[in-house]
């Protein structure tokens, strides 16, 4: 009994060595810096070169490249570390019904992973120059079960991603066309300096906010006329003072 208790000890032993062995930490240091955004001075692509490996490199898009189409293979999963991306969904009928802006942290892929979909759900377009830390799906899936640190960090971005959906659909359901689009501008300003222009086209904030394109201008042009958005070559433009202005008018008549 004794010596078939010291075996089961032995080969435990082995198996968790073995397991430790197959931990990616420089993974786990990737995510855990992108999602606690405790990067050091210097550029964001020195610190996480020095995590690339087998599965996991930086990689670079140019602003405007497509970056994920709709039904491809989720074969990587992409780690937004800089710039700005867009992303489109579509209905059934091929005309997009939701498109958004997201910056870091984002991680594209994550979702069908954990769903085990095996084809992207939404198109990915690079708005600026935008730098990835590409991981292939297959590790991911494998740190997720004998990684505690990995799986905590997606499941921290799984829990944002989620709570973002239900705020963005309990906002179309209880406001008005207008309180979404002062929300829409408000978010659009976050973490940018004044005077901000808003690159977005028309188009593209209609479908994300689910607003007839002559609706939408019919709105923006009466926050023009009170004062509360500037235009710029076709753009919204927003100051300091309409900012506060526009938050004023969006949170006291909600």
């Amino acid at each position: 009994m004794v010596v078939c208790w010291r075996r089961y000890i032995h080969d435990n032993c082995q198996l968790l060595e073995k397991i430790f062995q197959m931990i990616d930490t420089q993974l786990s240091s990737a995510l855990r810096t992108v999602m606690d955004n405790t990067l050091g001075p210097e550029p964001i692509g020195e610190t996480f070169a020095r995590w690339e490996g087998t599965g996991k490199r930086l990689v670079r898009y140019p602003v405007g490249k497509v970056v994920i189409r709709t039904e491809d293979p989720v074969e990587r999963i992409l780690i937004l570390l800089e710039g700005t991306c867009q992303v489109l969904n579509h209905g059934s009928d091929g005309k997009v019904v939701m498109a958004g802006n997201v910056r870091p942290p984002q991680i594209f892929g994550l979702y069908e992973l954990m769903a085990n979909l095996p084809l992207h759900t939404a198109d990915v377009e690079a708005q600026t120059d935008c730098l990835f830390f590409s991981v292939s799906s297959r590790l991911y899936a494998q740190q997720i079960i004998i990684n505690s640190e990995v799986a905590s960090c997606s499941v921290r971005f799984l829990a944002v991603f989620i709570h973002r959906l239900l705020d963005r659909s309990d906002r179309m359901t209880l406001h008005t066309d207008r309180q979404n689009l002062l929300w829409y501008i408000l978010e659009s300003c976050k973490n940018q300096n004044f005077p901000v222009v808003l690159s977005v086209e028309k188009e593209t904030m209609a479908a994300e906010l689910n607003m007839n394109l002559r609706t939408l201008y019919r709105k923006v042009a009466r926050l023009r006329e009170e004062g509360l958005v500037d235009s710029h070559k076709g753009k919204i433009k927003i100051d300091s003072q309409q900012y506060r202005a526009l938050q004023r008018q969006l949170y006291e008549n909600i």
